[in-house]
């Protein structure tokens, strides 16, 4: 009962538009941070890079979970078992957009940690705001891997669901 709660499509609908809000309010941020109102000051960059931080971070989570979906359900109580097929397709399309999600949201990390490792290390001093943008972009990917698999569990049917034209009376089939 938890897992259908939790991790059925139309619950992994609800928290991946719960995700998309303020990471759509976080990247319209982290523009007007980094090239709007807060472009010469300089703790923008490093607000900047905090929300772009907590957003990978969200990114990263949420994209293990949609992942591991089949563990995850096993480990609380498993969903029902009566369309084998249906979950295995199921869980075959969240594994991939978790496996998506979950580089995006490193990705984006990784560059946030190049404009906060010293200069001497690695030296982004004048182009952090290239840098956080190229950081907020792998956030923009995974916004539209959200969106992307948001429709594509709405019009999801599982395997063998969708009509062919020989099975269609009247299409023309063979």
């Amino acid at each position: 009962m938890l897992a259908t709660m939790l991790i059925s499509r139309w619950s992994i609908v609800a928290f991946n538009v719960v995700i998309l809000m303020p990471l759509t309010l976080a990247l319209y941020e982290v523009a007007s941070l980094l090239w709007g109102a807060g472009l010469g000051h300089h703790e923008s960059i490093q607000e900047a890079g905090h929300i772009i931080e907590g957003m990978g971070v969200i990114l990263i989570g949420w994209g293990v979970v949609l992942e591991e979906r089949a563990g995850v359900s096993h480990l609380l109580g498993g969903l029902p078992t009566e369309e084998p097929d249906y979950e295995a397709a199921l869980d075959a399309l969240c594994h991939h957009v978790g496996l998506a999600l979950l580089v995006l949201g490193l990705m984006a990390e990784i560059f946030v940690q190049c404009v906060e490792v010293p200069d001497h290390i690695i030296h982004t001093d004048g182009i952090e705001r290239v840098v956080l943008t190229g950081s907020a972009g792998f956030l923009a990917l995974g916004l539209a891997t959200l969106v992307r698999h948001v429709i594509g569990l709405a019009l999801f049917r599982g395997p063998g669901r969708i009509p062919t034209a020989a099975a269609v009376p009247g299409a023309g089939g063979p």
